[in-house]
């Protein structure tokens, strides 16, 4: 019974179907699409123009300004092209869209790039950081988009309305300006990561607007020209739709997790610290380092909250997570609204002077700032590591002295010293005084009995895939110290070039003046290109 009311119900699908595609003039619209596929200058120039627009509107955080951008872009014609050409088979339609595609891309990503360079704006915004972690909500909201957009096409009702709308709700200019200012800044991750979401806007359009003009009936015996097999023309689609999804999903995984780790930190928290008269949490955050959960909050208490109670909190934080917490718990004193005359009474007759702390009490205070400032040094510097931190405690009054050796080939400078001192401030809770001093970043090189690079040497060099902003900003120095050395010299530039993909003008060779052993005078030094003004 039950396949026969399926079965009835989808010749009534079928019939309602057949009968909307009557009314659809399919030799019109593929004609308007053909003719449109040859774009003038104006296309263009109304592109070039979005592109720039919604690059000022992520520069300077306007959201007005990048939805202006999506309304005057003109790509989405082309995407729909391409997307009716893909279900048609029309070879010709599909090169004139995907070429069009192509140098709409290009051009918009080297006009923004281009722009980011000269830009005294490099800073990036909340506009720019949400266009570059794409998830699977994304291709839902593009592929949604593409069925209005193609439907839309097909009916001609409220076209212009409509496709000004799938424009704005997939955001297909914004995501190559993000591309341009990445390259422009040097940040390749934020680039890719907004490239990833135009190509999944742009796939999910194509697919979905594939499906529905094939249900509206457009088919491949409507045009002349040679066509590919249906099949072949889905099985692409499905593999790009397939290939998209994996990074989509990853990047949604993390971000739940990330949302379900605050929230078990949140109840953990709320439900230790929010008691009533006498103390409420007022904020937290958290990081992983190394392996270790590192919870900071900050808590509003009318008396302080107890070692043993914090460590009870720290208990159940890593029972709970199952993985090494580290609390770092701010107190602020705060008194009540009304103070009980006789507390009041009380007051009066008790001193104020906190008893002396134990030598365990001061230990454990020590290790705590010694390993917030080492976790701070190491964040702020990384991927340069930061060795032997240590604090010098001053007379009362006098800043903090918090002195450390970074390996780093080039000084740090005035503005970083400032930033960090400031940084430590705020996460010691104290006045702080820094001293750091650089040593030299790789060891010596060492190499094999057959010149090649040892696997130490390989080892230490991966941190040059890790500089910040890419190894377009440095420079990189071979040292030797004797002309006897000119083999591994060759072999260390090679390794440099076709293994790291080091461009060649950024590589420098000079003579060292130190004294070093035959098997360790071949030194590589990382310095930073200095900005040209």
């Amino acid at each position: 019974m039950t396949t026969t009311y399926i079965r009835y119900y989808l010749r009534k699908l079928k019939a309602y179907l057949a009968f909307k595609t009557e009314i659809v003039n399919h030799q019109e619209i593929i004609k308007e699409m053909a003719s449109g596929g040859d774009h003038s200058w104006i296309y263009y120039l109304m592109l070039l123009m979005a592109g720039l627009i919604a690059l000022l509107g992520l520069l300077t955080n306007s959201v007005a300004v990048v939805i202006g951008a999506m309304l005057i872009s003109p790509l989405m014609g082309p995407i729909i092209s391409s997307g009716l050409a893909v279900t048609i088979g029309d070879l010709m339609l599909a090169r004139r869209a995907f070429r069009t595609i192509a140098i709409s891309v290009f051009l918009t990503i080297l006009l923004t790039a281009i722009i980011t360079l000269l830009s005294p704006l490099k800073e990036p915004t909340a506009e720019i950081l949400s266009r570059v972690r794409p998830n699977i909500y994304d291709l839902f909201v593009a592929m949604f988009s593409g069925i209005v957009g193609a439907v839309a096409l097909c009916t001609k009702r409220n076209y212009l309305i409509t496709a000004t709308g799938v424009a704005v709700a997939t955001a297909v200019i914004p995501p190559l300006s993000v591309t341009g200012y990445g390259l422009g800044t040097g940040q390749m991750l934020l680039g890719m990561g907004g490239f990833l979401l135009f190509f999944t806007n742009f796939v999910a359009i194509v697919l979905t607007s594939n499906l529905v003009f094939f249900i509206m009936g457009f088919r491949s015996s409507q045009v002349d020209t040679h066509q590919h097999s249906r099949r072949t023309r889905l099985m692409i689609i499905t593999g790009l739709l397939s290939l998209i999804s994996i990074p989509l999903i990853y990047t949604l995984v993390v971000d739940i997790k990330k949302v379900n780790t605050r929230k078990r930190i949140e109840r953990v928290l709320k439900n230790q610290l929010n008691i009533e008269k006498r103390s409420r949490m007022t904020s937290y955050s958290y990081v992983i380092q190394q392996g270790k959960l590192v919870v900071r909050a900050s808590v509003n208490t009318t008396t302080l909250i107890a070692r043993q109670a914090v460590d009870k909190l720290e208990t159940e934080l890593k029972q709970d997570f199952q993985s090494p917490v580290d609390l770092q718990l701010e107190q602020v004193l705060v008194a009540s609204e009304k103070v009980p005359e006789q507390a009041a009474s009380l007051l009066q007759n008790v001193s104020l002077t906190p008893p002396p702390e134990t030598s365990a009490e001061i230990s454990a205070k020590v290790e705590r700032l010694v390993s917030t400032a080492r976790a701070e040094l190491n964040q702020a510097f990384a991927p340069f590591p930061v060795a032997d931190t240590r604090l010098t405690f001053s007379e009362p009054g006098k800043p903090l002295v918090v002195t450390a050796t970074l390996q780093r080939d080039y000084p740090v400078s005035d503005d970083e010293r400032l930033l960090l001192s400031r940084q430590l401030e705020r996460a010691l809770t104290l006045p702080v005084k820094l001293a750091i001093a650089e040593t030299a970043l790789l060891p010596p090189l060492q190499f094999n009995k057959d010149k090649s690079l040892s696997p130490a040497s390989i080892k230490a060099l991966a941190i040059i895939n890790q500089l910040p902003g890419g190894p377009a900003g440095f420079r990189f120095l071979i040292e030797s110290s004797s002309r006897k050395n000119n083999r591994e010299v060759a072999v260390l530039k090679n390794y440099l070039t076709q293994e790291l993909g080091l461009p060649e003008p950024l590589i420098l060779q000079g003579r060292s003046s130190a004294k070093t052993a035959a098997t360790a005078d071949i030194t590589l030094k990382i310095v930073r290109r200095e900005k040209r003004q």
